[in-house]
């Protein structure tokens, strides 16, 4: 007969094989060391079977392992001897997407594979609204948690748009779930992206006083919401012209990518090496060191050849930027006139901005005079009927 908690003993035993502390796997794992302890104390069960599957592959825990203590391994549906565990039940059948398909469905986004999912993850943020106010039970807090990152999710695409008052919005939920909840991670992401707004609408001080009141969250967050904080926040630095505190959370978001794998948590919000990079070269462009920034993203572009859809479109628009800066016009309208395209082509209302940003910057230069840039202005031109 098999052992009560099989599931943890298993994690316990495959990570001291490998000689890792419950820190250890934590990092890799992109949790907090509290939350592998519980989950190896079976204090708690894995919200989808993707986070086995992860551990499974973290630990190189063979198959016919898992196949032997599929008590394990979490079910999708409980069993209803009470009617108070009718609420549980009801709850689970909603939670069937989970936090790791709340979060995929951003980078489908982002690929500009599925238009539609926008529109999916409002109907769940509806569903959840309503069975929050209907129904209770255990399954209560883990129902928030994942309409908490629904908002999140949401918020970046209102952000693209340009629809900041909805993104606002959508933050200031996935916040208070997470005082709610007293989850550090999802207080200091919505806290992050509150951040990044103020730093859109140019109110850098307020901004850089959001990031300093997410702070006290940090030490309770995963290594990968602590690095996407710095990298956020060093990119409210440079745009407000601080370059020493830049290159200092730069820096700090270098180390913590250093040392922990790529995560899904991580991915959905824009931290691995390569984003923290191309954080770092776009700052270096925006403090007017082109050159520093040509040379980060030289080394990007190897690191990762291919991108999904609508990141190419914004990688493309802030590299030709940097090439304007460095007074290589040919390449530089190449490049941008190219992310204008991707941009239109996906209708980002964001992007599209950055362009005309640029083109303003250009025509108070001298090198403004330059008939080339005609081609960029009617192109813009053609991007903004598109768009309407």
């Amino acid at each position: 007969m098999l052992p009560k908690n099989t599931f943890g003993h298993l994690i316990r035993t495959y990570r001291r094989l490998r000689g890792w502390s419950q820190a250890d796997l934590a990092q890799r794992w992109g949790y907090s060391r509290e939350y592998v302890s519980q989950i190896e104390r079976g204090q708690r069960k894995l919200d989808s079977l993707q986070q086995v599957l992860r551990l499974a592959d973290l630990l190189d825990i063979p198959q016919d392992q898992l196949d032997a203590i599929g008590r394990g391994i979490p079910r999708r549906s409980l069993p209803i001897q009470r009617p108070e565990q009718a609420d549980s039940a009801i709850l689970q059948m909603l939670l069937a997407p989970s936090r790791d398909m709340v979060q995929l469905s951003y980078l489908l986004w982002i690929a500009d594979q599925a238009p539609s999912l926008e529109d999916k993850l409002h109907d769940l943020v509806s569903q959840l609204d309503q069975a929050l106010i209907s129904y209770h039970g255990d399954l209560l807090q883990p129902a928030q948690q994942l309409l908490a990152y629904a908002h999140q999710m949401l918020g970046r695409m209102a952000v693209d748009r340009l629809d900041l008052a909805a993104a606002a919005g959508h933050f200031s939920e996935a916040i208070a779930l997470g005082e709610e909840l007293r989850d550090p991670d999802l207080l200091t992401i919505g806290m992050v992206y509150q951040g990044s707004l103020l730093r859109k609408r140019g109110r850098f001080e307020t901004a850089i006083r959001c990031f300093e009141a997410a702070r006290q969250h940090l030490i309770g967050a995963s290594p990968a919401t602590q690095g996407m904080y710095y990298v956020h926040l060093s990119t409210v630095y440079a745009d407000s012209g601080q370059e020493t505190p830049f290159l200092r959370c730069i820096e700090q978001a270098l180390d913590l990518v250093s040392s922990q794998q790529d995560s899904l948590a991580g991915l959905a919000n824009d931290f691995s090496l390569d984003d923290v990079l191309w954080a770092k070269a776009g700052g270096f462009a925006e403090l007017w060191k082109p050159a520093e920034a040509v040379k980060v993203f030289e080394e990007t572009d190897r690191l990762r050849p291919f991108r999904p859809l609508r990141e190419l479109g914004a990688y493309t628009i802030n590299k030709g930027k940097a090439y304007l800066r460095l007074g290589d016009l040919e390449e530089g309208l190449h490049l941008v006139l190219k992310g204008l395209e991707l941009a239109t082509e996906y209708r980002s209302a964001r992007q599209i901005g950055w362009v005309e940003r640029i083109y303003t910057q250009l025509r108070a230069l001298p090198i403004g005079k330059d008939k080339r840039l005609e081609t960029l202005k009617d192109a813009l031109s053609e991007a903004r009927r598109k768009l309407e």
